[in-house]
């Protein structure tokens, strides 16, 4: 099914104009598209972030502080924020909790903010997360922790993780 589309005009900046046409010639999209996109992500995750109140924080400095501390302090910590964090947002994005907002927290969590790129695979029996990160082996151990926490926290279930240097597995039955 073909999704529905409105004619829009409007002034922009002659600078953001040429800095778009710019990045969509990189991207080989038309401009439409990647204004779309822009939007679609304005309206489905950045303003939910800003009211959220969401904090950005460069790469850089999340791994100084992941550098900074033990590993069994990056597994509290992850533990803590992964009980509390990912159900309230869901809640506030979403407004209930489901296995399908579950997962789609994951991906706004991992493709969007920079932790890393995620593959979901969700069945009839089981969920499974794969993420790939460059944080290093204290990222992996921080964000098993945090998802299992999340899990746990939000759809009530156990899980089993397999992780390495820069990738983890998170599955639970569904």
């Amino acid at each position: 099914m073909a999704s529905k589309t409105s004619v829009v005009t409007f002034r922009i900046n002659q600078d953001y104009e040429k800095a778009l046409r710019k990045l969509a010639g990189e991207q080989k999209v038309t401009l439409n598209t990647l204004a779309n996109q822009i939007i679609g992500d304005y309206v489905e995750l950045h303003r939910y972030m800003e009211k959220f109140g969401t904090v950005v924080i460069s790469k850089e400095g999340f791994q100084t502080m992941l550098a900074a501390l033990d590993e069994k302090e990056l597994a509290k910590i992850g533990a803590s924020i992964g009980e509390k964090v990912p159900k309230e947002f869901i809640l506030f994005r979403w407004k209930n909790i489901t296995i399908d907002n579950f997962s789609q927290f994951i991906k706004v969590y991992f493709d969007h903010c920079g932790y890393g790129r995620s593959d979901i695979e969700v069945t009839e029996t089981t969920s499974s997360y794969s993420i790939r990160h460059d944080l290093g082996r204290k990222g992996s151990v921080f964000l098993k922790s945090f998802i299992e926490a999340a899990v746990q926290s939000a759809l009530g279930r156990p899980c089993e993780a397999v992780v390495s240097e820069n990738s983890l597995t998170i599955s639970f039955r569904n």
